[in-house]
């Protein structure tokens, strides 16, 4: 990959139904690859009515894009998304560190590089973490309670299956081929230690839950507050 233009995996969680929308935003700053699932939130009731939330269903739509557009990118879903007002959706960035190089080279030759506007108020490098925690079903409401005890406003939840070797299996002691659920959660990076503590501790591989825990940097957000 060119040292000077990395790729950026970009998430975007908004209302079931509304991820045309998103779409149709991210192909108009040429971005092509996108991966869509559905999932739900899982902020208490009181917390959608501060937010004003008033649908728990989201679509998360995924797009990889390169560094140089993340900002234009959420820009332009802020803006037609309405992601600067509460309730509204969340869109945010992580950086990846490699990709093949046929999609490196699809990536930046439709999204052609442009000047990335300076002093963005999404830039927020250093400040937030994606946790992902990988879950048995059935368990979303478990590893949520455990990182609201630590200050873990919600999060969004994805059904999955998980796929894995004999051999894997045996070294975790846990099943991989069954079904799963992924926890993403957006928390300060203050907060990260104690919400994947809270979350392996109530819900890790030693539980019914058989959780596995991770983060990821988030370079850019918008929507967090």
């Amino acid at each position: 990959m060119n040292e000077q233009t990395a790729i950026h995996m970009v998430v975007t969680i908004v209302d079931r139904g509304k991820c045309d929308k998103v779409i149709d935003l991210c192909r108009e700053e040429n971005i092509p690859i996108h991966l869509v699932s559905l999932g739900h939130g899982t902020a208490r009731t009181e917390m959608l009515d501060l937010l004003g939330l008033g649908e728990t269903k989201k679509d998360t739509v995924i797009s990889f894009v390169p560094e140089y557009t993340v900002c234009p990118l959420l820009e332009r879903l802020a803006d037609g998304m309405r992601m600067r007002y509460p309730g509204k959706g969340i869109s945010f960035a992580v950086p990846v560190s490699s990709v093949s190089a046929k999609l490196y080279r699809t990536l930046t030759e439709l999204a052609p590089e442009q000047t990335e506007r300076k002093g963005s108020i999404m830039s927020c490098e250093g400040k937030y973490e994606l946790v992902v925690a990988l879950i048995n079903r059935g368990y979303t409401d478990l590893v949520m309670e455990a990182a609201r005890q630590v200050g873990a406003p919600g999060g969004t939840v994805l059904n999955t299956r998980g796929l894995g070797s004999e051999d894997v299996e045996q070294f975790l002691g846990i099943s991989i081929q069954s079904e799963k659920e992924v926890v993403f959660l957006v928390v300060p990076t203050e907060k990260r230690q104690d919400v994947m503590q809270a979350i392996s501790r109530e819900a890790g591989l030693k539980t019914p839950a058989k959780g596995i825990v991770l983060s990821l940097p988030v370079s850019h957000a918008i929507g967090l507050s």
